[in-house]
């Protein structure tokens, strides 16, 4: 039998094998921000979110999230309660620990552009929410508060309120 040529043979796909919920050529990039000490860089996408360590540059982990399940690059999964798209317009980590502020955005965003959800990502789960009468446009965090920018006030919030 003859050697194959992969360029002409049909049977043979050259593209590897690539989930397209991992895949980062359709996914679209909506916000940017690093945490407080510069270390970790938190990227909001139209799937979900991805935190990546600066230096080395290099992801730490992300998660997708697909009509109402969240998962991550372990391939575990959690039910949440929304069945929204994906999109996470905004994310927020505080320093270097487990808690985020998520925002939906994007053209099918996981939550409404006018909530705020105070994420624990070692429970796979909002532990906190703020809604408000307006689309968020920026929420930042420190250990004692979150301060959330809607477009005419700034709300500041103690987390032992």
């Amino acid at each position: 039998m003859p050697p194959t040529n992969e360029a002409t043979d049909p049977s043979i796909d050259p593209t590897p094998d690539i989930d397209e919920e991992e895949s980062d050529e359709n996914d679209l990039l909506l916000s940017l921000s690093f945490n407080q000490d510069g270390g970790c860089l938190a990227i909001g996408t139209a799937s979900g979110f991805r935190i990546c360590n600066v230096h080395p540059f290099h992801e730490t982990f992300r998660r997708v999230f697909k009509s109402g399940v969240a998962s991550d690059t372990t391939n575990t999964t959690t039910n949440n309660n929304n069945t929204g798209g994906g999109g996470i317009g905004k994310v927020e980590m505080l320093y270097r620990t487990n808690l985020l502020a998520l925002v939906g955005g994007g053209p099918s965003p996981k939550y409404p552009p006018n909530r705020v959800l105070v994420y624990d990502d070692h429970l796979s789960r909002a532990i906190g929410e703020l809604s408000f009468r307006q689309r968020v446009l920026n929420v930042k965090l420190r250990r004692d508060r979150i301060c959330v920018a809607l477009r005419d006030r700034v709300y500041v919030y103690n987390f032992a309120d």
